[in-house]
């Protein structure tokens, strides 16, 4: 059995795909808590910056590259997780998540 460039071509495109999936369903996910007015700024705003940068057409790195606005979105999704985190830590009333 030999490998070809088109199998790894097209395991490397269900990869992505399988990615952008995953981080949809999380970007989903943290929206519905960053709706609540408890969500502190800094949470919100790495939300909406990182989805931004994922959305707008100008990048770090080429267009059919999606590793920069996959790294966006992970670094953001993290502060959000983080600062949740934190808030929760603190003792202050967490937000709802429905």
């Amino acid at each position: 059995m030999s490998i070809t460039w088109e199998g790894v071509l097209i395991a490397l495109l269900v990869l992505a795909a399988v990615v952008v999936l995953v981080l949809l369903f999380l970007l989903w996910r943290k929206y519905k808590v960053i709706r609540s007015p408890d969500t502190p700024f800094p949470a919100k705003f790495a939300f909406w910056a990182s989805t931004a940068y994922a959305v707008f057409p100008v990048d770090a790195l080429p267009d059919p590259i999606l590793i920069d606005d996959i790294g966006v979105l992970l670094a953001g999704l993290g502060v959000v997780t983080a600062t949740l985190r934190k808030q929760r830590k603190s003792g202050d009333r967490p937000p709802a998540t429905s």
